[in-house]
Parts: structure tokens; C-alpha cells; sequence
């Protein structure tokens, strides 16, 4: 089992064991392009995040999720509490807890009490949870059984724009990448995507969201299709073509939200 494999193997094991919080419980990060579009050459993920929902699950004093995963084998790092560790091998898997911000309903504090844990509140998480998808996964989990999992991701649309959103706190390559893998795989194409994106049309997370796409994406030479075709080919030849590809299909996005949201 290799990284991306035993990465899997974990996110399946902890939908698993977080079973019956399903519904409380969004993936997000570097696997929602692979849950969304699988066996479409999306490179995977080394870690697992998953955002909670602070307003809906309940303070327990047994059955909590720490306590699950903990009971799962799971090591909770001393710094930060919300992340777990595990192990299959040699490979230690990370997983991380994140929650939204919910603004007027959530402590404006830069971490929520989730059971008596501290859960940071990441900028623009909250899409996860207003626009989310449910779907059925199936695979190996660490010991090698074949398990069945339903899996809650944020809407294509919803995870662009909590990428972008990502973009401008970071430099982290692959999340131009991710971007990049679900606009170029998005069934229906541009215009089918475009279409998705108009249930956030007036959430102002999502403007802020496409403010910032655009300024990524804004050249050929800008980081979003520069870092896009950097994770895309390791051919030096073929980045240049994929950086275009990159910069084109984002900007035709763009255009076509504007064209269909007037």
C-alpha cells in the first residue's frame, strides 16, 4: 500500500467510524476532487480533512468523536488537538478537524468547542456545509476489507470557491491544481458548471471566492495556472501546455458565471 492508497484506506476507516454523524460531517480538502471525478487521474491526497458541523453535533460525554477515533487507533497530537494520526505500516496518516466560522451563530473566536474540543474554524468552510453532496464510496479500508461509505462533499462549485478562498492564505501548488481537475473534468462542461455555481450566487463568501479566482488566474503567468500545470506534469514541455489549458478553462468559468448570473 502505498501513500495515497493507505490515505484512502484511512478516510474510509474514519467515515466509518463516524458513521452515524454522517450528516454532520463534510470531506473537504484534496480528496473531493477524486470523490467527485474517480478514476479521472487526479493525483490524491497525503491527508484527510474534514470539516464538522459546531452547530449540530451534540455535546456527549462518551460517544464523542475523539473518543471514536481514539477508540479506532487513532493519536491525537498534542499540538494542534484537532489533529489525529494514523498509522498503516510504516505511513502515518493525517487527519485533520475543521469547522466554519458561521457568523452569528459560532463565538468569533479562531476555534470552536466541539465536545470539549478545540476545532479551528477555517475561512470559508461554510460552503461545505450550505452546499453539499452526498455520494457512495467504495474501498479498502487499512486492514483490507471492502467497505461501502456515504460520503458527504461540498458541491463542485462550493469546493472551487473554498479552494480560491484557500489560494489567498497559502502557497500550496495543488490547491490551483484542484481547482484546475474539477473544471476541466466537470461533466456538461463550463457551462454545467457555471449553472452550479448560481444557488451561491449572493453568498458573500462566494464573491469573495471568485474576486480572488480571478486575480489567481488573471494571466497566463499568474500562480493559479503556474502552480495548476506544476502539479498537473512533471514534463517540462507539457507545462506550458497544461498552464494555458489552466488559465483558458478557469477564465472561460469565469466568463460564463457572468454571462448566466446577469
Amino acid at each position: 500500500m502505498n501513500d495515497i492508497e493507505a490515505s484512502k484506506a484511512v478516510l474510509l476507516e474514519v467515515m466509518t467510524v463516524l458513521a452515524n454523524e454522517k450528516d454532520k460531517i463534510v470531506v473537504v480538502g484534496g480528496w473531493v476532487p477524486e470523490l467527485a471525478f474517480p478514476n479521472c487521474g487526479h493525483v490524491g491526497s497525503l491527508d484527510v480533512d474534514l470539516a464538522l458541523d459546531a452547530r449540530s453535533l451534540r455535546p456527549m460525554a462518551y460517544e464523542t468523536v475523539r473518543n471514536r477515533l481514539v477508540g479506532a487507533g487513532y493519536v491525537q497530537c498534542e499540538n494542534p488537538l484537532n489533529r489525529f494520526m494514523r498509522g498503516i505500516g510504516t505511513i502515518e496518516v493525517k487527519v485533520d478537524l475543521i469547522t466554519g466560522e458561521f457568523p452569528g451563530e459560532i463565538s468569533g473566536e479562531s476555534h470552536a468547542m466541539i465536545q470539549a474540543m478545540p476545532v479551528w474554524k477555517a475561512h470559508g468552510i461554510d460552503l461545505a456545509f450550505s452546499h453539499p453532496i452526498e455520494l457512495k464510496v467504495e474501498g479498502a479500508l487499512p486492514g483490507g476489507a471492502i467497505n461501502i461509505v456515504a460520503i458527504r462533499i461540498p458541491s463542485v462549485a462550493a469546493f472551487v470557491c473554498i479552494k480560491a478562498i484557500t489560494m489567498n492564505e497559502r502557497q500550496k501548488a495543488k490547491d490551483a491544481y484542484d481547482i484546475y481537475f474539477c473544471v476541466s473534468n466537470f461533466v456538461g462542461g463550463i457551462t454545467a458548471l457555471a449553472e452550479q455555481f448560481r444557488p451561491l450566487r449572493n453568498d458573500p463568501l462566494a464573491e469573495e471566492a471568485l474576486q480572488i479566482l480571478g486575480e489567481k488566474f488573471r494571466t497566463i503567468n499568474h500562480v493559479g495556472p503556474v502552480w495548476a500545470a506544476q502539479v498537473a506534469t512533471d514534463s517540462a514541455e507539457e507545462r506550458e501546455i497544461e498552464q494555458r489549458r489552466a488559465f483558458e478553462m478557469v477564465n472561460d468559468l469565469l466568463k460564463a458565471m457572468n454571462s448566466r448570473l446577469l
